[in-house]
């Protein structure tokens, strides 16, 4: 493992923290999402529940299929950053943050879709409300038609668009329909479909804060992630270049001139002599 700078060392701690989260964050909504697609029901959520539900019994089960998917995917992912981190190694470092890259892009792709087709989502919406609605009180469904009723007391509306919906099929208003349940008087003007709208567009600063939040994690484990997967690339070439110069040779020392053996130049001045 390489020595790493204490700015390194800080943006190591700091994929530490949020892979936790991420850990945490991903094993929590699998927790959900088994539990939502084995039980069916989920009270806590009883607004998002009711819904839900008034959608179709089906759009729950996509719910919790998606947060089992999300669930299972974000563990994962975390697990590219611990390995990353502990492990000192680029490639994993590089695939995580190209991988969060991603997925902030997808993110903004999706909120860009959103606001472009909203017009479209909302008549898609109502639409389906509607026929949730008919097929309910057509065909005598029980079932949908106690979380309809319990949707009403919950958001204070009466039908899809207005009270009129019960009228035009000539079905009797509910008492869900009128304040302190009790039919007397006129019941509510406001539809279901215009009530649960106000409350998404009330609950928007939370909606926000909450993705806002989730965005910036999501980007300081991109940052945090290449500037540790740099550090590491430097500090690997700082090793091996250490290395090579330990290696090398020097220069080498200019060979000494072999000098007459004394034996030799004794012979030789004798003979001068």
């Amino acid at each position: 493992m390489v020595h790493l700078s204490s700015g390194a060392r800080r943006a190591r701690m700091i994929l530490f923290v949020l892979n936790i989260l991420f850990l945490i964050f991903g094993f929590t909504i699998l927790g959900l999402g088994i539990y939502i697609k084995v039980n069916g029901n989920f009270s806590a959520i009883i607004a998002a529940y009711n819904i839900t539900q008034a959608l179709g019994g089906a759009a729950m089960q996509w719910i919790g299929t998606i947060m089992i998917i999300v669930g299972v995917f974000t563990p994962c992912l975390a697990a590219f950053g611990f390995l990353g981190a502990v492990r000192q190694n680029r490639v994993f470092l590089y695939l995580y943050s190209v991988i969060f890259i991603l997925i902030i892009l997808i993110e903004f792709a999706a909120v860009i879709l959103i606001l472009k087709f909203q017009n479209d989502l909302w008549k898609s919406y109502n639409s389906g409300f509607k026929e949730v609605f008919e097929n309910a009180y057509r065909h005598n469904q029980t079932e949908t038609i106690n979380i309809i009723e319990k949707l009403e007391r919950e958001f204070k509306c009466c039908g899809v668009n207005s009270y009129l919906d019960y009228t035009i099929y000539h079905y009797q208003i509910p008492k869900s329909c009128y304040r302190n349940q009790i039919p007397t008087g006129i019941p509510f003007n406001q539809g279901c479909a215009t009530a649960v709208a106000i409350w998404i567009w009330n609950a928007l600063p939370i909606i926000a804060g909450v993705l806002g939040s989730i965005l910036f994690i999501e980007i300081a484990g991109v940052i945090s992630s290449l500037v540790l997967g740099v550090a590491i690339s430097h500090a690997s070439v700082s090793v091996n270049s250490s290395g090579v110069n330990r290696g090398a040779p020097g220069l080498a020392e200019p060979p000494h001139q072999a000098s007459e053996p004394p034996h030799l130049h004794f012979k030789f001045t004798e003979l001068i002599n």
